[in-house]
């Protein structure tokens, strides 16, 4: 796909990390791909990182920081916790690429804390339109997992919320407070948002409603074929779980369920520091997987669930599933009711016992879903590449003519 010559674009994508760690990061690169494939030049600003993919955009990179036990250093970890509020290296690298690639457009999408926020002006006085990608509530909370109406703006106040230690929330506090003070999220011209859901959490955040745009997810154009597991034998039958293994994604409440359905549960994806596997007695933890074993594994499931109780943005989960015609369960949280139509690609549940009933009730026959093929296809023609890309391509343009046209 070539686009007309007054379409074509160089785009900056940001984000934090330059490898596929979760959802979000699939979610990037499958997006600079497209873009790439539409004809597009696109360059990237990101953090070095032993596990990075090559880039020609590298001498761009800033050093690495990071914020868990074994991440890095000490004066790296403090130099990360300078990051919360101010990157004078970030400002140099920023300066640099802006001035050498000249982009039509910045798109940033994760920034914190490994970047900071302390580019975002320098793109405003470049006169470069900024695009926010939200996949979290960072931009409008002190807990990028979530959005406490009680809070609001009055940060403060999120010091009262039994999460994490005093010491990790008073520094989230004061970052929130020194952002709104520095101005960061003033100069993003457009928030575009994976769901309905988020739009609401964002407008009742102060975000006025013409600065945000409702974009779902898309699936990748090129997916990688099944690839069998070689290192792993697998049960005939068994529940998948895949995605990251944190606090509040419920895989303990699912390996619950599977137990006392009888099915083994089988859980994919990377295991944070913290997490309890002993929480989760009989589950059969595979680590990462490549994009093909995903598909492999999803294809060879009974089902795929989530017990998650996060306000979820999206649910690139889901959405993987389903692609697959593969039926989703989970539980009513966030933004997955827009995804998962009861009876239709899955179920979504109030709570966790509604959610075993429903799995159990797939499982003997006595809930059915659509034909695996209608599934895959409704899911195709909704979150298609193309389609995402068009639209994107549509909203950039504008924007560049909105900003030629101002000056």
């Amino acid at each position: 796909h070539q686009p007309p010559a007054d379409t074509y674009m160089k785009i900056l994508e940001v984000y934090k990390f330059f490898f596929e760690k979760r959802g979000a990061e699939r979610h990037f690169f499958d997006l600079c791909r497209l873009l790439e494939r539409r004809g597009h030049e696109v360059a990237v600003f990101a953090m070095r990182h032993p596990e990075n993919t090559p880039s020609l955009w590298e001498k761009y990179f800033l050093s690495q920081v990071g914020y868990n036990p074994g991440d890095s250093d000490l004066r790296a970890k403090l130099i990360g916790i300078g990051r919360l509020f101010w990157s004078c290296e970030a400002r140099t690298k920023m300066r640099a690429l802006l001035h050498d690639f000249a982009p039509d457009i910045v798109h940033v999408h994760n920034a914190y804390h490994q970047l900071s926020l302390a580019f975002f002006p320098l793109i405003r006085e470049a006169g470069v339109p900024l695009i926010l990608t939200a996949h979290d509530y960072a931009a409008v909370s002190p807990d990028k997992d979530a959005y406490y109406p009680e809070v609001g703006r009055q940060y403060w106040r999120f010091l009262r919320i039994r999460k994490y230690g005093l010491g990790k929330r008073l520094l989230l506090v004061l970052k929130k407070y020194w952002e709104d003070l520095a101005g960061f999220y003033a100069a993003v011209d457009c928030f575009i948002v994976p769901s309905r859901f988020v739009a609401q959490v964002f407008e009742a955040a102060g975000i006025d409603r013409e600065r945000i745009v409702v974009m779902p997810h898309f699936i990748a154009a090129e997916r990688a074929p099944a690839t069998a597991l070689t290192d792993v034998v697998l049960p005939e039958r068994f529940i998948l779980y895949f995605g990251a293994m944190t606090e509040g994604k419920g895989v303990s409440e699912l390996s619950g369920i599977a137990s006392r359905i009888g099915l083994p549960l089988v859980a994919a994806g990377r295991i944070d520091a913290g997490f309890d596997q002993a929480s989760c007695p009989g589950v059969l933890f595979i680590g990462p997987r490549t994009p093909g074993e995903l598909c492999f594994l999803i294809e060879h499931a009974t089902c795929v669930a989530s017990a998650s109780s996060l306000a979820e943005t999206f649910g690139l989960t889901a959405l993987e599933t389903i692609a697959l015609g593969k039926p989703f369960f989970a539980l009513a949280s966030g933004a997955v009711p827009e995804m998962i139509h009861n009876g239709i690609n899955g179920y979504v549940a109030a709570d966790i016992t509604e959610l075993e009933t429903l799995i159990r009730g797939f499982i003997d026959g006595t809930h059915v879903v659509a034909p695996a093929e209608n599934i895959a296809s409704a899911t195709h023609d909704t979150y298609g590449a193309d389609r995402y890309a068009d639209r994107f391509e549509g909203l950039i343009a504008e924007m560049v003519a909105s900003r030629h046209t101002k000056r």
